[in-house]
């Protein structure tokens, strides 16, 4: 059977171009592409496409992907790319999960395939590939006040959520996946009863230390996404065990078909697709360990997983529904911001940067720069609630390593070099991460918000909005007859910010 998979395949003409949006998922396992049609909110799909490109099992011993990988891969992203075009760049959302979060050159993998498929791919933490998996599912489901257990097998780590329609209550994600476990412990693809053993009571212990939450939390029913759960389903069907829901006795009668067989390779088992024999093991066990630590008595088997979440988190954000905002005001009151002050910081920050970002360039298709600068300018302080010494050096920790909803790995690193950099001296090390053509974009709003913050001094909670006019290498911000005069503090804070601005070539006036 081939490794490619594609259905319900739909055209897209220019004049409805507006209305698609496209997700993209780099998982451990398989590369999933979904294409959704949006109409009046409500997002129909219009066409799928899924590749085996197995990334996890392409990891060397130095922990580097190898060139199968990036040959497998990029080849599959032009392929891709070729179904995204006329979709608008904004419509169009690429993620890559556990694999390209571990793997030690995964930046020179990304920068390649950003080239391959014509779009920036960002890595999400497993806090959001959880939410996104969840949101899938629950829009796939029907409306029920029920407290559901979504669970999510991908190549290299296993998703668990709680929630009940579409608001979560609880996220997990563990360091165990389909392909991790079978090259842990079937390598060789040796099915033996040892090797069950061990490998169920591995993933019983990484299951261990949520199991409590987990179990106290509770739900009505549990309901299983992506690839593994679903191929467990048919075989499960096919074989009559079930009607394909998963249950224990189900997946004990699978396990002992395959012990019967002795090898991976001799296993023959009805349902059981070819592109799924190589990781279908680690899956079971998985799923095996699961149903025996939670206690699970019967698993639905979901259609939408993360790629659908992705649609549906993108048609949020058009709304105004995005959990990015949500994330930003849950930071602000756990760390205690002062939120007075953030608001007017970031009112000045939108102000300057409508001024600006002409001038200076301040748009991409895929990074909202604006929007960015915002949630920097509202969450700049919260390092203060660790200590008020070296607090933009904590919020940049904060910023960087906390589980954001709906932020990416790169977005929220935006945010720490921004929040590093809104006051003192300017620490260009922080952006050598980033692509070059982004560099100079972020020391912008670097600048941006430092003078926000700095206008901002005397901590009155006034709005202000100086003319700001930029030339070459020169700044120039006028306020009102006499207002620096009656803000003295204010005034000696932008000439200590003309001598750092000076360090990166730029000269500030202020009168």
């Amino acid at each position: 059977m081939s490794s490619t998979e594609t259905i319900e395949t739909t055209l897209t003409s220019s004049s409805d171009s507006e209305s698609v949006y496209a997700a993209i998922d780099l998982g451990s396992n398989s590369f999933h592409m979904i294409v959704a049609r949006e109409t009046d909110g409500v997002s129909q799909i219009i066409d799928k496409h899924k590749e085996m490109v197995r990334l996890r099992s392409c990891i060397d011993e130095s922990g580097n992907l190898n060139d199968k990988a990036f040959e497998k891969g990029m080849a599959c992203l032009q392929r891709f790319r070729e179904r995204l075009h006329g979709i608008p760049s904004a419509n169009v959302r690429a993620v890559g999960t556990n694999t390209l979060r571990v793997a030690n050159n995964s930046r020179q993998f990304l920068e390649q395939a950003r080239q391959s498929l014509g779009h920036r791919i960002q890595i999400i933490a497993g806090q959001e590939e959880a939410r996104l998996i969840y949101l899938g599912v629950a829009h796939g489901l029907p409306k029920s006040t029920e407290q559901r257990l979504v669970m999510d097998i991908g190549g290299g780590s296993t998703e668990f959520i709680i929630g009940r329609e579409v608001k979560h209550s609880h996220l997990t994600s563990t360091e165990m996946g389909c392909v991790s476990i079978t090259e842990k412990f079937f390598k060789n693809g040796e099915l033996s009863p040892a090797a069950f053993e061990k490998a169920i009571n591995y993933c019983r212990r990484i299951l261990l230390p949520h199991r409590q939450n987990l179990m106290r939390l509770s739900w009505d029913n549990a309901y299983g996404a992506s690839g593994t759960i679903k191929s467990v389903g048919q075989i499960l069907a096919a074989n009559g065990w079930t009607q394909g829901e998963l249950t224990l006795e189900g997946l004990l009668h699978i396990r002992e078909a395959m012990i019967e067989a002795k090898t991976i390779d001799a296993l023959t088992l009805e349902g059981l697709k070819e592109e799924r024999r190589p990781v279908i093991t680690g899956g079971l066990a998985i799923l095996i360990a699961t149903f025996q630590e939670l206690h699970i008595h019967a698993m639905t088997v979901s259609n939408n997983a993360l790629r659908e979440g992705l649609i549906i988190d993108t048609l949020g954000r058009m709304y105004s529904d995005d959990a990015r905002d949500i994330s930003v005001q849950r930071m602000q009151n756990w760390m205690k911001v002062d939120i007075e002050q953030a608001n007017v910081v970031s009112d000045t920050a939108k102000y300057l940067f409508n001024q600006a970002h002409n001038v200076w360039g301040l748009h991409t298709h895929d990074i909202e720069l604006n929007r960015l600068l915002n949630w920097a300018a509202k969450l700049h302080e919260c390092g203060m609630a660790i200590s008020y010494k070296r607090y933009r050096n904590h919020s940049a920790y904060i910023l960087s390593q906390a589980d954001m909803s709906g932020f990416n790995q790169q977005e929220q690193q935006i945010l720490s070099a921004l929040a590093l950099n809104h006051r003192g001296k300017i620490d260009l090390s922080v952006f050598e991460e980033f692509d070059e053509s982004l560099t100079q974009q972020l020391l912008h709003l670097v600048v941006l918000l430092r003078l926000s913050v700095r206008i901002h001094r005397s901590r009155d909670y006034l709005p202000i909005h100086p003319l700001f006019s930029i030339d070459g290498e020169n700044i120039q911000l006028q306020f009102d007859e006499n207002w620096l005069d009656e803000h003295p503090l204010t005034k000696q804070d932008l000439k200590q910010e003309a001598k750092q601005l000076s360090s990166i070539g730029l000269k500030l006036k202020a009168h």
